[in-house]
């Protein structure tokens, strides 16, 4: 499980690293960069969420013990997953020639937006619990922009070099991300202290999804620098 968290911490830094050399070191669109500072922002938010847990563990840290960094950080994951489910969708939506596409993914982020907000709003998920209701709606979202990225390119002639086109690789990543995350969430009822088998498999397919993702992002930064130019 350990092990398994060290992987996942060190998948996300090596991602947001080659991502960073990547951009430095080819011309590439604004996108791209956008997506490698959207890297950054989760490897931080990651760190910053561990917080609760080192102060507890660690007595060097003991001084921060009562403050707001030592509570639980449901809220921070919460407001995370708004802003990762928006980003996703708005990256492959810029990434679309269809107008029709554009369109209904500019609806859906908006929808999602609100309804997200509204959830937490009228619950008492927001500081207790890692809200299901985002991470569900917004797989069903993200499906769908990835569908939308899939069919365009099997129009057109990025079928034949799909291989080295970055959206792929995060498209890929990200999908299935989302389908292997969802379920744990679906299912979360069965988190708690006395379940311990279900934490011990719901953090391991967690942290390979996680793993997976990240992977397929740093695949996709090196496949795709062979066909760029330097500056």
């Amino acid at each position: 499980m350990k092990t398994l968290g060290i992987l996942f911490q060190a998948a996300e830094f090596l991602a947001a690293l080659v991502g960073t050399i990547y951009i430095m070191k080819y011309r590439v669109s604004s996108l791209i960069r956008y997506f490698v500072y959207f890297l950054w922002f989760n490897f931080f938010v990651e760190m910053f969420g561990k917080l609760p847990t080192l102060i507890s563990t660690y007595d060097s840290m003991s001084f921060l013990k009562g403050t707001l960094l030592s509570y639980k950080n449901a809220w921070l994951y919460n407001i995370h997953s708004i802003i990762s489910i928006v980003f996703y969708t708005w990256y492959f939506k810029e990434n679309l020639i269809s107008k029709k596409f554009i369109y209904i993914l500019n609806v859906l982020i908006v929808v999602f937006f609100v309804t997200s907000v509204l959830n937490l709003l009228v619950t008492d998920d927001f500081f207790k619990v890692h809200s299901a209701f985002p991470m569900i709606t917004g797989t069903l979202i993200i499906l769908i922009s990835v569908f939308f990225y899939f069919f365009e390119m099997l129009k057109s002639e990025k079928i034949l070099e799909f291989n080295k086109d970055l959206v792929f690789y995060i498209a890929i990543g990200t999908m299935v991300l989302h389908l292997v995350v969802a379920p744990l969430f679906i299912y979360s009822s069965y988190y708690s202290k006395e379940n311990v088998e279900f934490v011990k498999i719901r953090v391991i397919i967690l942290y390979c999804a996680i793993i997976f993702t990240y992977t397929c992002y740093t695949i996709g930064f090196v496949v795709c620098s062979r066909k760029n130019k330097s500056y």
